[in-house]
């Protein structure tokens, strides 16, 4: 009777180190995408995508931004806003209802990055792909987004995100193609 009750304690420790080191190597994967501008920002183009019947992990999302971040978004093709994280937010749930995101689903794709890093501060061109998931062939946007970074407190955090789309009329400059 005392080896059974031996062995289960062993087992439930075992079992117990087992889903601790697991959660460890998550959160290590995690916390390394933080560590390096580009990983910074490709983390956050993979977190701000989602399958159908999901929606965007806010909680998540936030953690790529200091607090006091400023986003210069092109909110329709003739103007643009400067929303601070909340308003942010706000937009991307107006748009979840407007284009029945959760329903199709969403992905913003890397198709170019150009990242500079000058000590603890870091500049990204993206040129971006944004779409709705379903139907499947659907073609989506082309856009730029320009990242200011900065490292602070060990780790790189998105200060500011300036955003435009790519059209005929406003066509990308050589270096990003």
């Amino acid at each position: 009777m005392k080896f059974r009750i031996i062995f289960i304690i062993l087992m439930i420790l075992f079992l117990s180190a087992v889903e601790f080191g697991t959660a460890q190597e998550q959160a290590s994967a995690v916390d390394d995408v933080f560590m390096n501008p580009e990983s910074l920002v490709r983390g956050l183009y993979t977190a701000v995508s989602f399958e159908p019947g999901h929606l965007l992990d806010f909680d998540y999302v936030s953690k790529f931004f200091v607090p006091e971040v400023i986003f210069g978004v092109r909110r329709t093709r003739t103007s643009m806003a400067i929303l601070d994280l909340e308003g942010f937010f706000d937009w991307w749930r107006e748009d979840f209802e407007k284009h029945k995101m959760k329903e199709r689903g969403f992905e913003e794709t890397i198709e170019k990055i150009k990242v500079t890093v000058y000590g603890n501060i870091a500049h990204c061109f993206v040129v971006y792909k944004a779409r709705l998931k379903t139907p499947a062939d659907t073609p989506g946007q082309l856009g730029l987004d320009s990242h200011s970074l900065m490292k602070k407190d060990g780790r790189w955090w998105v200060v500011s995100i300036m955003n435009d789309i790519i059209t005929p009329q406003n066509p990308l400059p050589e270096e990003l193609r």
